[in-house]
């Protein structure tokens, strides 16, 4: 499989485990503790590994690319990942198992941006970056 393919599966996966959280995060009260954790566990270590792999197979050769709009475009995702990334990482850490039970309306609030945000950074991918990348693998 190439690298793209893996990438594009990896955002399918992601899609996937993002609908999971949407349904567990839909009810009025909290589901099971172990239920949430492990959807929880699953995004963060399933993200935590796309971007990683995007840092070494995706954005090497779109910044190196001497088509300057294509590392422009290049630039401002990378740009905007690092917020997203951030984001990320300040919602998982703020939110356990007691803060949750405890505000439950919020950490669905959040829970719902940061499914927004990352739904929305994998549309934009998807449509912009990868049939870049895949124009540059053409052209090698």
């Amino acid at each position: 499989m190439s690298s793209l393919a893996q990438l594009r599966n990896e955002h399918a996966e992601l899609v996937r485990i993002v609908k999971d959280l949407e349904q567990l995060i839909a009810g009025d009260t909290p589901p099971p503790s172990l239920s949430l954790f492990e959807v929880r566990r699953k995004l963060s270590g399933t993200l935590i590994a796309h971007l990683k792999a995007e840092d070494w197979v995706l954005y090497p050769p779109l910044l190196s690319s001497p088509d300057v709009k294509i590392a422009e475009t290049a630039r401002q995702f990378v740009d905007e990942m690092g917020g997203l990334a951030q984001a990320f990482t300040v919602y998982v850490e703020r939110w356990d198992a007691l803060s949750i039970e405890s505000d439950w309306p919020r950490y669905q609030k959040e829970s719902r941006g940061i499914i927004d945000a990352l739904t929305k950074r994998i549309v934009r991918e998807n449509q912009e970056l990868y049939p870049m990348l895949e124009r540059i693998q053409r052209a090698a």
